[in-house]
């Protein structure tokens, strides 16, 4: 994946992008690429592709606007959901790792995807990405998740 991406930092509040002196920031790599099919999207909603037109949607608005009938370039993250539906436990932790795998399926046509969590506490989660291509060395999203706050929090910009 060949390109340039805006870089992103997490507030707690969603992705946020970085301005320096009055510019955007770009990045080569492909983290926040990875942070946005885990966090686009909307949480309350995945698209159906069978919705009224007169249905209070609750599905991403882009969806429909710039995919329209493309599923497979729609945001419908499956992660924000599994977190907030999921208890921290094994098996929790076992849904959640295969909902972070389904959303992260876009990105494997570029790179060779690993991912992992881990119970920190009774409410706190680390979930770890580590994406490999054959270019460019192994870099490694660490994403921590707080059941309390239910809120993501990002050691790093991305």
């Amino acid at each position: 994946m060949n390109g340039k991406d805006l870089l992103l930092y997490e507030s707690g509040n969603g992705g946020e992008i970085i301005i320096q002196n009055n510019d955007l920031i770009l990045t080569d790599q492909i983290l926040q690429q990875a942070y946005l099919c885990l966090f686009g999207g909307n949480v309350e909603a995945s698209t159906r592709g069978d919705e009224l037109p007169n249905e209070i949607r609750k599905d991403w608005w882009g969806n429909s606007l710039f995919y329209g009938d493309v599923k497979s370039k729609q945001f419908n993250s499956q992660t924000e959901k599994a977190l907030m539906d999921n208890p921290l436990t094994s098996s929790g932790r076992v849904s959640i790792i295969r909902s972070v795998e389904s959303d992260l399926k876009y990105l494997k046509n570029v790179s060779n995807v690993e991912v992992n969590a881990f119970l920190l506490s009774v409410n706190k989660m680390k979930i770890e990405i580590k994406l490999s291509m054959p270019t460019t060395k192994t870099v490694t999203i660490e994403l921590l998740w707080d059941s309390v706050k239910k809120e993501v929090i990002i050691e790093n910009t991305i």
